[in-house]
C-alpha cells in the first residue's frame, strides 16, 4: 500500500511566514496496537500542535465540539459512506483530551482493490461570531493500493472548492516536485488563490501527539502562505517527510447563509515519504 504525499517550495510564487488562526482538519494515517492501518480525523493546529477541538457527527457546534456533515471515500468515481465504520475516540494534544474519530483501513471499510481511495470529511457550516460570518470546511486524504492510477487526477467534490493533483501524489518525495490546481465550486481553476500550509511538527503517537520533542515552530516552512499564479496552479516541493496539510482559503464560493458570508475552506492532507 501507498500513502498520498505531498507539496512545498513553490516556483515563481510567493511564501509567506503567517499565523494562521482557523483550526484545520488533518487526516493522518497511524498503525494501532494490533497492528491495523487506520486514519485518524484531528481538528487542530498542526503547526503549532495546540488548541485541539472536538468533532462528532451529527452533533450541533459548541465551545468544544465541532459538528460533521459527512465522512465518505471516493474510489473508481463511486463514494461510499463512511459513517457506520468510523470509530469515535479520543485523542490528547497538550494536555487536552477531545473527540477524534479513526477509519479503519480495511476490506470492511472498502478498502481492497487496486487503485486510489480519497477520504473525505466534510463539516458543517458553523458560525464565526468574531469574524461576522460562516465557516465550512471540508478535508481530504489519498491512498493508493498497488500502484494502479484510478481517481487521483480527478476532480471529486461535487459542487465544492477543491485541491486537485497535477501529479500522482502517492508517489512524491521529500525533495522532488508536486503540482496542483485549485477550483472553485464549479470547477473552474482560480488565479492567485490563497493556499495555507501547515506541517505536523510532532510524533503522533496512537493516543497522544508527543510535543516534547523540538518541532519546527522557528522555521517558516511550519505554517505559510502560498498563493496560485494566474493560471490557478501551484507546484511545490516538500523540503522533508512527514504530513502537510494545505488549505484552499473561501475558493472563490461567494455563498451565504442567511444573509451572511459563507467561507468553504478546502484542504488535502499529505503524507511526504
Amino acid at each position: 500500500m501507498k500513502y498520498f504525499t505531498a507539496l512545498f517550495l513553490i516556483a515563481g510564487l510567493f511564501l509567506l511566514p503567517v499565523s494562521v488562526t482557523a483550526h484545520t482538519t488533518t487526516l493522518l494515517p497511524y498503525i494501532d496496537k494490533d497492528g491495523r492501518k487506520m486514519v485518524r480525523i484531528i481538528h487542530f493546529h498542526p503547526a503549532t500542535g495546540s488548541d485541539l477541538m472536538g468533532i462528532r457527527l451529527g452533533v450541533e457546534d459548541s465551545k468544544d465540539l465541532k459538528g460533521l456533515a459527512s465522512i465518505f471515500l471516493i474510489h473508481e468515481n463511486q463514494e461510499k459512506n463512511l459513517d457506520a465504520v468510523a470509530v469515535p475516540d479520543y485523542y490528547t494534544v497538550r494536555g487536552e483530551r477531545k473527540e477524534t474519530y479513526s477509519i479503519p483501513i480495511d476490506k470492511k471499510s472498502g478498502f481492497f482493490k487496486p487503485g486510489d481511495y480519497i477520504i473525505v470529511v466534510k463539516h458543517k457550516a458553523h458560525w464565526k461570531k468574531h469574524q461576522g460570518l460562516y465557516i465550512q470546511k471540508v478535508a481530504k486524504f489519498y491512498i493508493n493500493y498497488y500502484g494502479v492510477m484510478s481517481d487521483w487526477p480527478n476532480r471529486v467534490l461535487n459542487k465544492m472548492p477543491e485541491i486537485i493533483p497535477l501529479v500522482q501524489p502517492c508517489n512524491v518525495n521529500a525533495g522532488t516536485l508536486f503540482r496542483a490546481e485549485v477550483v472553485n465550486e464549479a470547477g473552474r481553476r482560480i488565479p492567485h488563490a490563497e493556499i495555507n500550509i501547515e506541517y505536523l511538527n510532532y510524533a503522533s503517537g496512537e493516543t497522544e501527539l508527543d510535543t516534547t520533542a523540538t518541532g519546527l515552530v522557528n522555521e517558516d516552512i511550519a505554517e505559510s502562505t502560498i498563493f496560485t499564479d494566474g493560471s490557478g496552479s501551484f507546484s511545490f516541493i516538500p523540503p522533508r517527510k512527514g504530513l502537510w496539510t494545505f488549505t484552499l482559503m473561501d475558493g472563490d464560493n461567494h455563498k451565504t447563509i442567511q444573509g451572511k458570508e459563507l467561507e468553504f475552506d478546502s484542504s488535502i492532507s499529505i503524507l511526504v515519504k
